[in-house]
């Protein structure tokens, strides 16, 4: 296996950006209240910022208090108003998919949502289909399943859907259309998938009838007030920092403020399989969500198997989750996270093609990929497919390998995690 040529000497304290899921969800859940809102530790990344940005054309009203907070005023969901041009996502899947749910329930709206070149790569059919059966009327400009999408606001009808996919973006895309279309929904799936929509229901007052852990019902009428959102630590980003503290020599890492939504916390999970340390200390709630400081010791890995039911928890993470590969006794394997195909960039390919340039023999699989156990690397550029999440994995694994890459395109990663090359100088 790989040696880390990392060595820290002091034990670091890091603090990542706001959850970005949550903060997505702070801007519709705060646009559809009418009223005055408040949010803190919002991600100032561009993906939440342009969700922020197609709200305000849509008549919300936001105001910077500066350091991740913001005041919110919104006539509520009856009073938003169609947008006088095309609502620009840039590359917020999320944004986009919850966003255009959320509208396709409101009758006083058309629009045209779409986004940058990498958003018209993904799939909408997946949300497209099920709104249609709902009422929404809603297609693909293109007529091939991908952005822009049109949208002419309706009423929409109760709803009861058994997702073939275990997508958080698919199920909040549908919660959001009952919400705004005073409906209900039966919402089955056949792994659990994160419940940031769920949860955010229930602190603001809202109720879901858990009939199972997989299926639930919404029933209206659906009644919300502007409120307070506390958006913790995203856990997807302090993942890049969780595998640097495991792989690298010396003293342990102390990541603060990190979200531990259950349905999130696989990454912990799967790199605890693996023999990583890691505690969390200071548990408690905000927002609806569980919250703690993660303290990760350097520990010696090894190669686990790593089971289906977690895939949708890790999702996000897997391009991360394949550096600590290259650092764990017997190598790394991946299966069933087929829908890594369909995330910013295709990164079952996107992952193989950059380790291929570095030396690394890789199996490919529809659903995934593996490699053996390596001991060295060579020096290559990376390409980074327009995704923010193989730039950054790839400059951990610079950081842990000592060796000079080269990247094509590092501008991604202000998507999600402004400051990550800073916060990575500091190691």
């Amino acid at each position: 296996m790989l040696s880390s040529k990392l060595t820290l000497s002091g034990s670091h304290s890091v603090s990542v950006p706001g959850d970005k899921s949550i903060s997505h969800r702070s801007v519709l859940f705060s646009s559809l209240a009418q009223g005055r809102s408040e949010i803190h530790g919002f991600l100032e990344g561009e993906d939440p910022l342009n969700t922020m940005k197609c709200f305000g054309n849509l008549g919300v009203s936001f105001t910077n208090l500066g350091k991740g907070s913001y005041s919110v005023e919104s006539p509520g969901k009856k009073g938003l108003t169609s947008p006088k041009g095309e609502l620009d996502f840039g590359n917020a899947g999320t944004g986009i998919r919850l966003s255009a749910g959320l509208l396709c329930g409101l009758p006083q709206i058309q629009a045209i949502v779409g986004g940058d070149a990498s958003l018209q790569k993904r799939p909408m059919a997946r949300i497209i289909d099920p709104l249609t059966a709902m009422g929404g009327e809603i297609r693909s400009l293109s007529g091939d399943g991908r952005a822009p999408l049109k949208i002419k606001g309706k009423q929409l009808q109760d709803y009861k859907f058994k997702s073939p996919i275990a997508s958080a973006q698919v199920k909040s895309a549908l919660m959001l259309a009952a919400l705004s279309s005073e409906i209900g929904l039966d919402y089955e799936e056949d792994e659990l998938s994160r419940d940031h929509t769920e949860n955010m229901i229930r602190f603001l007052g809202g109720s879901i009838n858990q009939i199972t852990p997989l299926r639930f019902q919404m029933k209206p009428p659906y009644r919300f007030e502007g409120g307070s959102f506390k958006v913790p630590g995203d856990i997807s980003s302090a993942s890049f920092y969780i595998v640097l503290g495991l792989c690298a020599k010396g003293e342990p890492t102390i990541i603060r403020n990190v979200g531990l939504n259950p349905s999130r916390v696989g990454i912990i999970t799967v790199l605890r399989k693996m023999g990583g340390k890691i505690e969390i200390a200071d548990p408690r709630k905000e927002c609806g969500e569980d919250i703690g400081d993660l303290v990760v010791y350097p520990s010696v890995l090894r190669k686990t198997e790593i089971s289906a039911s977690l895939i949708p928890s890790i999702i996000d993470e897997i391009p991360i989750l394949t550096i600590a590969g290259l650092f764990s006794e017997g190598g790394f394997s991946i299966r069933n996270a087929k829908e890594l195909r369909a995330k910013e960039s295709d990164r079952i390919t996107s992952v193989i093609v950059n380790l291929q340039k570095l030396g690394v023999s890789v199996r490919e699989f529809e659903d995934g990929y593996e490699f053996d156990e390596i001991s060295s690397l060579t020096s290559a550029k990376i390409e980074t497919y327009m995704d923010h999440r193989i730039a950054m994995s790839f400059a951990i694994l610079a950081k842990l390998s000592g060796l000079s890459f080269s990247f094509d395109d590092t501008s991604w990663v202000d998507t999600s995690f402004p400051g990550f090359f800073e916060i990575l100088k500091t190691f």
